[in-house]
């Protein structure tokens, strides 16, 4: 080989693609563009997805679902000492208050209503898939004795079971994951912790706006039995702040879930 040809090697070596830091850059920029718009892409794909095949899935999927993991919960909680008398008979009577102002169809969805109450001190309620719900005494504690915070709260969880927000939530991530999995293939480290925080944040979103679709039920199901949603205001505004961003959340901000509560109180809607 002439020194020339062995310069001019050396010179396309020290000026090529993988030497170069702005092109590495772009190369990059060009790959965390295309993953960005495949998670939108695939986001839009698995709403879709699951809710056409939540609306094939019959309610009693729900409640085996919420049955298997209703029983575990108990089994859990159990162990830390159980409610008093006067807590469990509180939460049946509202609970069964709030149940007889559904409709037939909201109570076909709900094959297995049943709501318990755990000891435990963190202020909190959720509603697992079928009509179990479970209220803290926690919560219990922080409401006192204004049963409309409790009964704005139960109207809120019966809302997560009628819109089956648990089995769409399931759905949901599941073909959000397969549908990554499917088109991207194997992913080097990089580009799987990218589309990892990606598929989180989704997550959180779908999160909030489920929240604030069983707040407007839960004002709705109050409203027909003829009880002002302002105790749900109330319970919301009495929550701390969360000390992350609202982005970050998987609740929308308690104040301003608050502020559109009585904005459908005053709109009627």
């Amino acid at each position: 080989m002439s020194g020339a040809e062995a310069g001019s090697k050396q010179s396309a070596s020290s000026t090529g693609f993988g030497h170069s830091p702005r092109r590495l850059a772009a190369e990059l920029g060009l790959l965390l563009l295309a993953i960005v718009l495949l998670i939108f892409g695939a986001r839009s794909c698995a709403g879709c997805a699951a809710t056409a095949i939540v609306a094939a899935i019959p309610p009693d999927a729900d409640a085996a679902i919420g049955k298997s993991a209703g029983e575990a919960m108990r089994a859990q909680h159990g162990l830390s000492g159980a409610p008093t008398e006067e807590q469990k008979a509180r939460v049946d009577r509202i609970f069964e208050e709030l149940r007889s102002g559904l409709t037939d169809e909201e109570k076909a969805i709900l094959v297995a209503p049943r709501v318990t109450v755990v000891k435990d001190d963190q202020v909190n309620a959720f509603a697992l898939p079928g009509g179990e719900v479970f209220v803290l005494t926690g919560l219990l504690d922080r409401a006192k004795d204004d049963d409309d915070q409790v009964r704005g709260v139960l109207a809120h969880e019966i809302g997560h079971a009628v819109k089956r927000h648990g089995v769409r939530s399931l759905v949901r991530n599941a073909v959000f994951g397969l549908t990554i999995a499917f088109v991207v293939g194997d992913l080097n480290d990089v580009t799987a912790t990218v589309i990892a925080g990606a598929s989180q944040l989704d997550t959180l979103s779908y999160s909030r706006s489920m929240e604030e679709e069983a707040d407007a039920f839960g004002v709705d199901l109050l409203g027909r039995r003829k009880y002002s949603p302002e105790g749900l205001a109330r319970f919301l505004e009495s929550l701390e702040s969360a000390p992350v961003p609202e982005l970050l959340s998987t609740h929308p901000d308690s104040d301003a879930r608050a502020k559109a509560i009585r904005e459908r109180m005053q709109s009627g809607k």
